[in-house]
């Protein structure tokens, strides 16, 4: 279902809307894309967290920092591919519910609903795309924004789970980055 279907369907049947059709159809895919997105970067940022927490309190043998950061982009990258996040069920009131779903009647909500759904699970989509290919390239970066340190001399090594444990730490700050912080509500008195 598409954005003039919903519209078409909208104005077929005004009683079901409360205000201007356009406008709450541009909210309601302005909120559902901004939250798939959002929902995206939070998924990324657990599982490299968890992944962060599972290298903090291994040992392994020592590694050069940038071998390390490589390996560790690479790794999550290929990671992240195959554990994609999908909006479920149930997740519309999260997605857009709130002040849309109170503008609409019931059975508007409910016609709705598979076209919010299939928004959420695009922008899902091509937002998690967007993370795979940025932890990929993000090696690099680290390497020479961190200084990561190329030697290789047992001395100048650290315990690769130490390293990679510091890498997924550093990946899952920049995925909080991109995350939308809520706006602040109307001011109570």
């Amino acid at each position: 279902m598409d954005r003039a279907t919903v519209l078409d369907w909208l104005r077929g049947h005004p009683y079901t809307v409360h205000g201007d059709a356009e406008m709450l159809v541009a909210r309601c895919e302005h909120a559902v894309r901004r939250q798939a997105r959002d929902d995206a970067w939070i998924a990324a940022k657990r599982y490299v967290a968890e992944r962060q927490h599972a290298w903090a309190g291994s040992h392994g043998a020592h590694a050069s920092e940038a071998f390390v950061a490589q390996e560790v982009c690479k790794q999550l990258a290929a990671e992240l591919a195959h554990h994609e996040p999908a909006p479920r069920p149930g997740d519309e009131d999260h997605l857009a519910g709130g002040d849309m779903k109170a503008a609409l009647e019931r059975e508007a909500w409910e016609f709705l609903i598979p076209w919010i759904m299939g928004l959420a699970r695009d922008e899902e989509h091509r937002t998690w795309s967007e993370i795979v290919g940025h932890t990929k390239r993000r090696a690099r970066e680290l390497i020479q924004s961190h200084q990561l340190s190329s030697d290789t001399r047992f001395d100048h090594t650290k315990c690769y789970g130490d390293v990679a444990a510091r890498i997924a730490g550093i990946l899952a700050e920049d995925y909080a980055a991109h995350i939308v912080p809520p706006r602040p509500g109307p001011a109570r008195s």
